[in-house]
């Protein structure tokens, strides 16, 4: 029997639905022989694996790039002659702190670091294609927070759940957006967990969880917006777990808006701070979830509702949540309020309270899941297809075509003045029209320095 292989009799293949294999190294389809890699000691169930890999390899080296590109800069403020004695010491810090994170980091991405990478400029222009709330670091304070601030946060949540879910067994648990895992962990621990499954999209948080989990220590660094000190601004973090787990508790790699599961294989499924950060309509993904419910099975959400969407009647209130699991196949056990303290750094001056909505619910019939989710044109998605021509790629073209043939007349010697004489007759205007115009072009650039580029 293969090491996953509990695990991957609950799978189904994201490409064709079939059942899934364990193995060592690799899950394999029974029917389309897809291959899921292991890669970081979890499971990466997805069509593309290899190309969710490449975005997240791409996002780390960046990361590593700007902590080193950071350390460097430090390094020539340094070399300033006038500063006072307090500033040199705490930009000494900051060095010490950014290497010292860069080596911590570059240990715990090792697994998704084998091989060369793109550029730093390559990847500036290709960026990826992942979800825009879903940035390597957009949640950073959420590891330091689950591991390494105390326990008054992390009990208050427990508290909340454990009240809700009472003395049922959990059974087969689902976590859908796990994080850095520390909800599903205490939960897990405090009502018995048997069969415990965390399945994120980000696999920062679950190299972070799988570490604290076999009780490995991490230290990391915070470096608050406002800190309270100078010591503050660069501030050392022991992340670990309270005790280990060792058995019961599997991690994934998945698409939680596709949920890779057999139906009716859940007892209970758990959505810490999700179901309004996921870009489809939570109408159509309360019903994917009820598919892998079993009967009687029990979902459990917490965390906030603010729906983030462009088209505002996909922005759902509170009060509409109760329809939308009703229409779903759910039934609607307990619903709450709390307001609680969130993300309060003791490093930090900045305090902050979230209000956090907890439903129950209950699977009460099946209903019809609708068709995969995807956010992208079919072009994309098959990669034999033709690329169509649309208008925004003509202008981004132009666009693009213009920046090339200004910057081609930087060579350190011509002045703004004598570049706006040279293309004024591509513009087919006057130098003096082209001139303001080279002014905010510049000054773009000028701007966008210190600004950090998020992955």
């Amino acid at each position: 029997m293969g090491a996953f292989q509990a695990l991957a009799e609950k799978l189904s293949c994201p490409v064709c639905s079939g059942k899934v294999q364990g193995g060592k190294d690799a899950l394999r389809c029974e029917g389309c022989q897809a291959v899921f890699p292991v890669w970081g000691d979890f499971p990466w169930v997805f069509a593309n694996a290899s190309e969710w890999k490449a975005d997240w390899t791409q996002r780390f080296r960046f990361y590593l790039q700007q902590l080193h590109d950071d350390v460097q800069n430090l390094k020539m403020e340094l070399k300033l002659l006038d500063l006072l004695p307090k500033t040199r010491e705490r930009l000494q810090h900051l060095v010490q702190a950014k290497t010292e994170q860069h080596r911590e980091l570059e240990k715990l991405f090792e697994p998704l670091l084998l091989g060369q990478g793109p550029s730093y400029e390559q990847q500036l222009a290709a960026q990826t294609p992942l979800p825009e709330t879903q940035q390597l670091m957009g949640y950073y304070g959420n590891v330091l927070r689950d591991w390494g601030w105390g326990e008054e946060e992390n009990q208050i949540c427990e508290d909340i759940l454990a009240a809700i879910l009472g003395p049922h067994p959990l059974g087969t648990m689902l976590v859908l957006g796990t994080g850095p895992s520390r909800l599903a962990y205490d939960i897990h621990r405090r009502l018995g967990g048997k069969d415990t499954i965390a399945v994120d999209i980000n696999p920062f948080y679950l190299l972070v969880a799988e570490r604290m989990l076999a009780g490995r220590n991490l230290n990391l660094y915070e470096f608050p917006i406002a800190p309270t000190d100078a010591k503050a601004c660069a501030s050392r973090v022991k992340c670990r777990a309270p005790e280990t787990l060792k058995q019961g508790f599997s991690f994934l790699m998945a698409d939680a808006m596709n949920p890779c599961f057999q139906d009716a294989s859940v007892d209970t499924l758990l959505t810490p701070w999700l179901i309004d950060i996921v870009p489809q309509d939570f109408r159509s993904f309360a019903k994917k979830l009820n598919r892998i419910m079993k009967p009687g099975a029990r979902w459990l959400n917490f965390g906030s509702t603010v729906f983030h969407h462009r088209l505002q009647h996909l922005c759902y209130s509170r009060e509409e949540i109760p329809d939308i699991l009703a229409e779903s196949g759910f039934e609607v056990l307990q619903m709450r309020e709390n307001v609680i303290p969130y993300l309060r750094s003791p490093a930090s001056c900045q305090q902050r309270s979230e209000k956090v909505f907890t439903f129950m619910a209950r699977k009460v019939q099946e209903v019809a899941p609708g068709p995969a989710y995807t956010p992208l044109p079919n072009w994309l998605s098959d990669t034999g297809m033709p690329v169509p021509i649309q208008a925004d790629m003509q202008q981004q073209m132009i666009v693009n075509l213009t920046l090339t043939q200004v910057l081609a007349q930087v060579d350190g010697q011509k002045s703004l003045q004598q570049i706006a004489e040279v293309m004024a007759p591509t513009f087919e205007l006057p130098a003096s029209d082209v001139l303001p115009m080279l002014k905010r072009m510049f000054g773009r650039f000028v701007e966008g320095r210190g600004r950090s580029v998020n992955f």
